[in-house]
C-alpha cells in the first residue's frame, strides 16, 4: 500500500507540473492607482498566481508595468504575442537557456533580463513564462523602462571617467553598457562617443572626491541587506544612488562612502608604503590569467564524500582554492577604484606523480590553446617548475608572470618573484642588526650548519662574543654557565641564535630565561625556521626574551580586521594565509597595472606597497632582468604573543643578486 501511495503521489506531481507548463497567458498594463488585488479580481485570478508569474511585482508595481496573467492551454516552448503586441510571452521548455532564447528571438540576454528582473539573480525554470521584447515594436516597448535598446543620446568620455562611473550615472550594469558599446570591452578612451540611456541619475561619471568608491551589487543582495551591511538608512542609500528608486538588480553599480567600503579595500601606507589608488592613470580593462593546480578532475566523482576526501588529502589543491578565493576578493576590491578585470582561470592539473615532463606539457597545452597575447599579466602557477615553464613560454611575448608563493626560482626577464627569497629575509635581518645593534653586547650562537651566518654577523661586529654548541655536528646544547658568562649585567644583551635544531633552541631559550631577572636580553635570529613551531619551544619564553625575527608577512591586526570580516561573511570561515596572500598579491598587481602602462613600468617606478599581511617592492635583477620582491618584515613578540612590526628604513638598493 505504501508503494502504491508513492506511485500516486509521483503521478500527481508529474500531472501538476505538466499542467502548469501548458497554460497560455495574456498580459495587462498597470494603470495609475491599480493594485495587484484589483487586477486579480478583474481577471478572476489569485494574487498568488500574479506574483508567481511576475516575481518583480512583489517589490514594486508602477504604471506601465506589463504583467503576465494566466489563461488557457499551451505547450512548453510555445509563445504568443501579448495583448498590446509589445512582448512575446514564451513558455520555457526543459533545457532552454537565456542564450538559446536570445538567439531564437534575436534579442540580447540583457534585454530579456531587463523585462524579467528576477533573472538577474535566478536561473530559468521549465514551465515559467518570460517576457521577450517584440523586436517589431521595440521602440514602443522601450517606454516600459525608459531604457531603450536603441537611443539617440550620446556621452563623450571625459578624463578620469570609468565604466563603473558611467554605469552608476545612467543606472545600468557594466554588461548593459558594454552591450550598447561593444568597442569599450577592452577599456574606455578619452573622447570616445558612447551610446547611453536617455535618462541619467547624476551629473557626471567621476566621483566628486576621495570619499566615495563604487560597489557592484551581487546576486541575492537586497536593499535591506545593503543598509544593514553598511550601517546606512535606506534614505541615505537612495540619496547617493537615486536609481535605487526603480529597484535593485544584480550587477548595478552603486556609489558609497569609502569608509563604508573598508571591508572591500585594504590599503596601508605605514612604513613608507605608497597609496597607489591616488595615482591611477590607466583604467583600461585588465586581462588577467590565473593559473592554479585545482585538479578538478579529481573531484568530479559520483559522490560528494569522495570529493571531500580528495580535498582533505590534497594539500596543493587546498592551497590553490584558498589562494583563488583571495583573488576573487581582490577583483571585487579593485572595482571600487574603477578597475575592471577580465579574469581567465586555467587549471594546471599538477600531479607530482606525473613527473616534470608531463606537467610541463600540461602548461604548454594551456598556453598553446588559449590567447595569451591579450593578457596584461599571468598570476601563477604555484609550483616552481610550472612557473619557470610558463615564464619561458611567454618570455618572447614579454607577458609578465607573477610567481605567487615559491621563494627560490630560476629568474627570467618577464618573471616577478613576489615572495621574498630566504636570502632577502636574512639580508633584511642583518641590516637591522647592523643599524640597531650598536652599543649592545652581541652574543652569537650558531650550530654546524649555520657557520656562514655566524661569519656574516662577525663581519658586522668583530668583537661579538661566540658561544659554541656542544654535541654532534655542533648542535644539541650549550653550557648554561658558559652562556651566562658571555652576558652583560650593565648593557642590553643581543643574543643571535642561528639554528633550526629544536633541542638547541629549547636549550638556549630555557637558559636565557633564567638570566632575565638580572640581565636585559633580546633574542634574535636571521632565519625563523620550522623548529620554532615545535611544542618543545615555548612561545611564552620567546615573548619574555623579546624575540625578533624576519618574516615574509605580518599577522593581521585590528586595523585590518575589516577584510577578515568581509571574507568570513562571503565564505563562512577565517581566511588562511594563502587566501590573504591571494588577495594582497592580486590587488597590488591590479593597482600597479592601473597606475602605469605595464607591470614593468610600475616596478621601475619604485612603488613600495602593503596590504593586509604582505608588502611589495620590486627590484630588477641585473643578471636576468627579471624582478624580485625585496620587502620583508622584522617582527617581534609583544604581549599576549602579538606579532609587532619593527619599523626600519626600506632597503631600496639592489643588494640581492642571484648566485
Amino acid at each position: 500500500m505504501r508503494n502504491l501511495s508513492v506511485l500516486f503521489l509521483l503521478l500527481f506531481l508529474v500531472y501538476s507540473c505538466s499542467s502548469l507548463g501548458q497554460k497560455t497567458y495574456s498580459s495587462h498594463r498597470v494603470q495609475e492607482g491599480e493594485t495587484i488585488s484589483a487586477i486579480a479580481n478583474k481577471y478572476n485570478v489569485t494574487v498568488y498566481e500574479i506574483y508567481r508569474l511576475n516575481p518583480e511585482a512583489k517589490n514594486r508595481v508602477y504604471p506601465g508595468l506589463v504583467l503576465i496573467l494566466p489563461g488557457g492551454k499551451s505547450e512548453p516552448g510555445a509563445s504568443e504575442v501579448s495583448a498590446d503586441g509589445k512582448f512575446i510571452l514564451h513558455t520555457v521548455a526543459k533545457g532552454e537557456t537565456l542564450y538559446k532564447l536570445s538567439k531564437k528571438y534575436e534579442v540580447s540576454e540583457t534585454d530579456i533580463k531587463r523585462y524579467n528582473k528576477h533573472l538577474y539573480a535566478a536561473e530559468l525554470r521549465s514551465g515559467e513564462v518570460v517576457k521577450i521584447p517584440n523586436t517589431s515594436t521595440q521602440s514602443e516597448a522601450a517606454e516600459e523602462t525608459g531604457k531603450p535598446a536603441v537611443t539617440n543620446r550620446k556621452h563623450i568620455v571625459k578624463p578620469k571617467e570609468t565604466k563603473y562611473g558611467l554605469a552608476a550615472m545612467y543606472g545600468i550594469t557594466i554588461e548593459e553598457l558594454e552591450t550598447m558599446n561593444p568597442e569599450i570591452k577592452d577599456g574606455l578612451k578619452i573622447g570616445a562617443i558612447l551610446n547611453v540611456p536617455d535618462k541619467s541619475y547624476s551629473n557626471d561619471a567621476v566621483l566628486e572626491d576621495d570619499t566615495y568608491a563604487f560597489y557592484e551589487v551581487k546576486p541575492k543582495e537586497t536593499l535591506f541587506s545593503l543598509t544593514r551591511r553598511w550601517d546606512m538608512t535606506e534614505e541615505q542609500l537612495l540619496r547617493l544612488n537615486p536609481v535605487l528608486k526603480e529597484g535593485l538588480k544584480n550587477g548595478m553599480i552603486l556609489k558609497l562612502p569609502k569608509g563604508k567600503l573598508t571591508d572591500e579595500v585594504s590599503l596601508d601606507v605605514s612604513g613608507g608604503a605608497v597609496k597607489l589608488s591616488d595615482n591611477l592613470t590607466n583604467l583600461s580593462t585588465k586581462n588577467v590569467a590565473v593559473m592554479l593546480p585545482f585538479n578538478l578532475g579529481k573531484t568530479q566523482t559520483d559522490t560528494s564524500d569522495i570529493a571531500r576526501q580528495v580535498l582533505k588529502r590534497d594539500r596543493v589543491m587546498n592551497i590553490a582554492l584558498d589562494f583563488y578565493s583571495g583573488v576573487l576578493m581582490a577583483v571585487d576590491s579593485a572595482k571600487a577604484f574603477g578597475i575592471s578585470t577580465n579574469l581567465h582561470v586555467y587549471d594546471t592539473q599538477y600531479n607530482r606523480a606525473d613527473g616534470q615532463a608531463t606537467n610541463d606539457r600540461k602548461i604548454e597545452s594551456i598556453i598553446r590553446n588559449n590567447n595569451f597575447d591579450k593578457m596584461n599579466v599571468v598570476i601563477g602557477p604555484l609550483l616552481t617548475s610550472n612557473v619557470e615553464k610558463t615564464s619561458r613560454l611567454l618570455r618572447e611575448r614579454a607577458i609578465p608572470v607573477v610567481s605567487p608563493i615559491v621563494p627560490e626560482i630560476d629568474m627570467q626577464a618577464n618573471l616577478f618573484q613576489s615572495r621574498p627569497a630566504d636570502k632577502i629575509l636574512k639580508e633584511q635581518m642583518l641590516r637591522f642588526i647592523k643599524q640597531e645593534g650598536r652599543g649592545k653586547n652581541i652574543v652569537v650562537i650558531a650550530d654546524g650548519k649555520n657557520q656562514a651566518s655566524k661569519n656574516q654577523i662577525l663581519a658586522l661586529y668583530p668583537d661579538a662574543k661566540v658561544v659554541f654548541p656542544k654535541g654532534e655536528n655542533g648542535a644539541g646544547y650549550v653550557s648554561a654557565s658558559n652562556l651566562a658568562s658571555k652576558l652583560s649585567a650593565t648593557i642590553e644583551n643581543w643574543v643571535i641564535l642561528e639554528s633550526n635544531d629544536i633541542a638547541l633552541i629549547s636549550n638556549v631559550t630555557t637558559s636565557l630565561s633564567t638570566q632575565l631577572g638580572s640581565k636585559k636580553i633580546t633574542l634574535l635570529t636571521t632565519d625563523k625556521g620550522s623548529a620554532y613551531e615545535s611544542d618543545d619551544v615555548s612561545n611564552i619564553t620567546l615573548m619574555k626574551l623579546n624575540f625578533h625575527f624576519p618574516s615574509v608577512d605580518r599577522a593581521y591586526t585590528e586595523g585590518r580586521l575589516s577584510f577578515i570580516n568581509a571574507y568570513k561573511a562571503k565564505y563562512g570561515y577565517v581566511p588562511s594565509s594563502y587566501a590573504v596572500r591571494g588577495y594582497d598579491l592580486t590587488f597590488d598587481t591590479l593597482l600597479r597595472l592601473a597606475a602605469a602602462e605595464s607591470l614593468y613600468a610600475a616596478a621601475d617606478a619604485g612603488y613600495s606597497t602593503q596590504y593586509v599581511e604582505n608588502k611589495f617592492h620590486y627590484i630588477q635583477d641585473p643578471v636576468s632582468s627579471g624582478y624580485y620582491n625585496n620587502s620583508a618584515y622584522i617582527l617581534k613578540f609583544g604581549e599576549d604573543l602579538e606579532e609587532i612590526v619593527v619599523e626600519i628604513p626600506e632597503n631600496t638598493t639592489n643588494t640581492y643578486l642571484k648566485d
